[in-house]
């Protein structure tokens, strides 16, 4: 009797211990994930913010930024957007305008020219850390009429 006791409470055990809900060991918890988001510029107001990606509080690891604007000249190196800005960093803290004449791709032409940059934190001037890219209208007392677009990829962790 005293054997088949045990038997059974074994088998409670053994059966109980199968159902129990246990972590997956060998699942890996993904570190970085990839975001990416398109607008159109077209109406944001004079000197208006646009955030246009905000991961706070998670960081962001890398970015590619790619905006349409007007130029004096779209050659490489050329010019920098003339009607947008677009700032990099920490709301409250240090925000960097990251166009330059350095994003001037050469691709389009006066009236609307591709401008790329890809940044890392802490290279370049961009501030250590990265939650927030943000637009800026600096088209002196006008709306953006154009065709103005952006579109930002980037890993937050």
């Amino acid at each position: 009797m005293k054997t088949r006791y045990v038997l059974a409470m074994t088998f409670v055990v053994i059966v109980l211990a199968l159902f129990v809900p246990t972590e997956n060991r060998a699942e890996i918890a993904p570190t970085k994930q990839l975001i990416s988001e398109s607008s159109l510029l077209a109406g944001l107001a004079p000197g208006a913010l646009f955030p246009f990606i905000d991961s706070t509080p998670h960081s962001i690891a890398l970015a590619h930024i790619a905006i349409t604007d007007a130029a004096s000249t779209c050659a490489p190196g050329a010019a920098a957007p003339s009607n947008i800005q677009i700032l990099a960093g920490v709301a409250g803290g240090q925000l960097v305008n990251v166009m330059t004449a350095a994003t001037n791709t050469g691709i389009g032409s006066s009236t609307q020219c591709v401008f790329h940059v890809t940044i890392r934190p802490g290279a370049h001037d961009v501030p250590a850390r990265v939650t927030d890219i943000v637009v800026v209208n600096t088209n002196g007392g006008a709306a953006l009429t154009g065709i103005n677009t952006i579109t930002v990829s980037a890993q937050v962790f």
